[in-house]
């Protein structure tokens, strides 16, 4: 009798890569440094790109993108939010 193991990929929700780096955290290190190198800036293009790592990754926090999202949802008025096809966040209570 023959014995079909069937693998599930442990790892369906980690985020994508960019290199090393998840995709948002290697765009924000990677889009200034390779702006300053096609404009002939390399060095303050690099520059850029580890300032804006860093300053991207201590704004994210260890939520992840998700946490900067609901923190986006919970303290951003209505007015200027993208989504404004979402409930109003500063209502306390719905009466229906």
């Amino acid at each position: 009798m023959q014995e079909k193991v069937v693998r599930i990929e442990q790892r369906l929700q980690d985020q994508a890569r960019l290199l090393l780096f998840p995709v948002d955290e290697g765009l924000a290190l990677l889009a200034p440094a390779g702006i300053g190198v096609a404009l002939q800036a390399a060095i303050p293009g690099i520059v850029l790109g580890v300032v804006s790592f860093i300053v991207w990754k201590r704004l994210k926090g260890d939520g992840g993108l998700e946490r900067l999202l609901a923190m986006l949802y919970w303290y951003m008025p209505r007015e200027i939010s993208p989504v404004k096809s979402w409930p109003d966040s500063s209502v306390t209570m719905w009466r229906g």
